[in-house]
């Protein structure tokens, strides 16, 4: 009982806090599950929310005798410039980006025994604005964004249902979009994120059962939401290499709004196979045409249909995991020299990505990934090479009895020479509060790799967090 009161001051409060800023509508991610986690799931009433966000590998649990449990975090963050950006930039000069606050609240509830519930969502807000190239402060309207709202169940025996808003998280791969199809991403802040991160939650319906050895699942989900871009003159512009030109997007309904993708996933003597095939809408559009009226462009865009089969596995092997992810596609379209100008071209691809994970050394993993595509019937016209080749690498620090986390991680962006490098460092004060910083930096020098809008780029994140209950 205490506890609920609990939450019903925190969601009062939480309320009030919203309204009193706007009357305007309210707001970046928790991973998906496996479908061996999530029957462990069922069996337990209360799900650590803040630590299931955060974590990389596994999900804290814990037992107990209430039919509910909730979490809250407080997040302030401050983004610090440090070169000097040109045009279309708002920010000319070293100094402050944004500050940004986002308060979480998850709830994880059991019913009946055989029922979770789950509802997560963030409320965030600015505390300024650009006026004159300089940063001002203004606090803006609070925004809410739901994030999990769903159940998950088992009808009859063999058979678990997971049904509502939430991520489903599959592939083997950091680099590549090759076999985690379902869900857009926050492309907002780029590198300054983790995969797990900046996947989006989408109206799904997820289906696990068993024939022997054999695990399938069937995924059913609502397929119309775009990855999220940046805001214009904001540091990830995504039409900075535009340069300002005056553009307007017509965008056209998807053709289909509903996806699906099928899994069948075996083990074999400790190597973890995974066969899945589907059909789903790309996350960003593609030019389907253009036209020019004085310095006005009009782009006539669609997300792209495309048919896709995917193996990806995984084997531990002593101290490593070596784990690899591959795909087929049809429907993709890619880009000509001159994005602007369409109908893009519509291809065939293959992926394919290899990578290790080790934990030999005390205290430290390490991972590293190597990723490549070939575009088949590729035409010289295309801003894509026919063989594209990336790679990435990180090593994560636990350190003063796990008080200390340091990540260093370098990517180099599939079929371009621009890259981006970032160290990283949380500390936790107490078991409430969490302080971090991170830098990244972007490393580009011709104007037709994709990072080279963002070379003065480089930014400082400092980080506060504040964990409730």
């Amino acid at each position: 009982m205490f506890r609920l009161v609990n939450l019903l001051v925190f969601i009062t409060f939480l309320y009030s806090t919203v309204y009193a800023q706007s009357d305007d509508d309210f707001l970046s991610d928790f991973g998906g599950d496996d479908f061996e986690e999530i029957e462990s799931e069922l069996d337990i009433v209360t799900t650590n929310v803040v630590k299931e966000k955060f974590s990389d590998i596994s999900i804290e649990k814990k037992q107990t005798n209430e039919s509910f449990d909730w979490d809250a975090i407080f997040s302030q963050k401050l983004y610090y410039g440090l070169e000097s950006p040109a045009v279309p930039f708002f920010r000319r000069a070293p100094g402050i980006e944004a500050i940004h606050s986002n308060i979480n609240l998850g709830l994880n509830t059991k019913f009946a025994e055989v029922i979770n519930f789950k509802f997560s969502g963030d409320v965030n807000w600015d505390w300024g604005y650009f006026e004159s190239s300089k940063y001002s402060y203004g606090p803006t309207a609070a925004d809410f964004k739901l994030r999990d709202l769903y159940i998950d169940f088992y009808p009859i025996d063999g058979l678990w249902l997971r049904v509502g808003n939430q991520i489903i998280a599959r592939g083997e791969s950091n680099l590549l979009i090759s076999s985690d199809i379902t869900n857009p991403r926050d492309l907002s802040t780029i590198g300054l994120q983790d995969l797990d991160e900046i996947r989006l939650n989408i109206p799904s319906i997820l289906a696990g059962y068993n024939i022997g050895s054999l695990k399938q699942e069937i995924i059913v989900f609502l397929d119309e939401k775009r990855n999220k871009v940046a805001r214009s003159g904001t540091a990830f512009d995504p039409e900075a290499a535009f340069l300002g030109a005056s553009i307007i997007t017509d965008v056209s309904p998807v053709q289909y709004n509903i996806s699906f993708a099928l899994r069948n996933k075996i083990l074999l003597s400790g190597f973890e196979l995974d066969l899945s095939l589907g059909e789903y809408n790309n996350k960003q559009l593609s030019t389907l045409s253009s036209s020019v009226s004085g310095n006005v462009t009009t782009l006539s865009t669609q997300q792209d249909r495309i048919a896709f089969l995917g193996l990806n596995g995984n084997i531990a092997i002593s101290d490593f995991v070596l784990k690899f992810d591959t795909s087929h596609k049809k429907g993709k379209r890619f880009p000509y020299s001159n994005p602007l100008i369409g109908p893009w071209s519509k291809n065939e691809v293959s992926e394919f990505s290899l990578g290790a994970d080790y934990s030999g050394l005390k205290d430290l993993n390490i991972s590293i990934e190597l990723a490549s595509t070939y575009i088949h019937d590729h035409v010289a016209q295309m801003v894509n090479k026919q063989n594209e080749y990336g790679y990435s690498f990180r090593f994560d620090w636990r350190l003063y009895n796990d008080l200390l986390d340091i990540s260093l991680q370098h990517a180099n962006i599939l079929g371009d020479n621009g890259s981006f490098s970032s160290v990283s460092a949380v500390y936790e004060l107490s078991d409430s509060i969490n302080i971090g910083s991170k830098f990244i930096s972007f490393d580009s020098y011709s104007n037709s790799q994709q990072l080279y809008p963002y070379r003065h780029q480089d930014l400082i994140e400092l980080t506060l967090d504040y964990y409730f209950n």
